[in-house]
């Protein structure tokens, strides 16, 4: 007879967990979609219609965060980004196919260009860096401001002009809520660090 673990049991636990949060999440925009007449919810609708004249307001919101987390990437690839040696690549590679299963092989080729990127840094040593302005002078610290900054205006626009375009009104809620979700766990880190 079979006896799992501990870890076993746990990771079934924590994957029964996801489903009933998926089933309460699906549960939850139906009842939504059902009551969308009535008048908290009519209203936010009614609100929401309204604003579709910020859609390129934005529109163009999200193309300033893109362009300042392209800009992080771009940054770090031209300042820090160690230099992989361009020449012939060889090697063995294995992977899921096209259709279904793995796949066996060997890639031959040249690489023309490249580089690797990767760092961190902590939210505490970022507004230390604010305060002093060292953020201005230190390029990790310029780059991690930059996706700071960045990521969140890009899900503010993206969510907020989606929830503006779109005419289902659980969608809409569901994309505010988790725009004021972000936002307010992003204020509450920034606060405590």
């Amino acid at each position: 007879m079979y006896r799992p673990g501990r870890s076993g049991i746990l990771s079934r636990m924590k994957q029964a967990l996801g489903w009933l949060w998926m089933a309460g999440a699906i549960a939850a925009l139906i009842i939504v979609q059902t009551f969308r007449h009535s008048e908290p919810l009519a209203s936010m609708d009614a609100l929401l219609n309204a604003g579709r004249v910020l859609v390129p307001l934005g529109i163009a919101v999200t193309i300033v965060g893109a362009g300042l987390l392209l800009g992080a990437l771009i940054h770090g690839l031209v300042f820090d980004a160690q230099r992989v040696q361009p020449g012939d690549v060889s090697g063995p590679y294995s992977g899921p196919g096209p259709s279904g299963g793995w796949r066996i092989g060997y890639f031959k080729g040249t690489l023309l260009w490249g580089a690797s990127f990767h760092e961190e840094s902590g939210i505490s040593e970022l507004k230390r860096a604010w305060r002093s302005g060292e953020w201005l002078s230190d390029h990790r610290l310029f780059r991690a401001t930059l996706v700071t900054v960045g990521l969140p205006v890009v899900l503010i626009g993206a969510f907020g002009t989606i929830a503006l375009v779109t005419d289902v009104t659980a969608v809409r809620l569901m994309l505010l809520l988790a725009v004021a979700y972000a936002s307010v766990r992003l204020g509450i880190t920034l606060i405590r660090a």
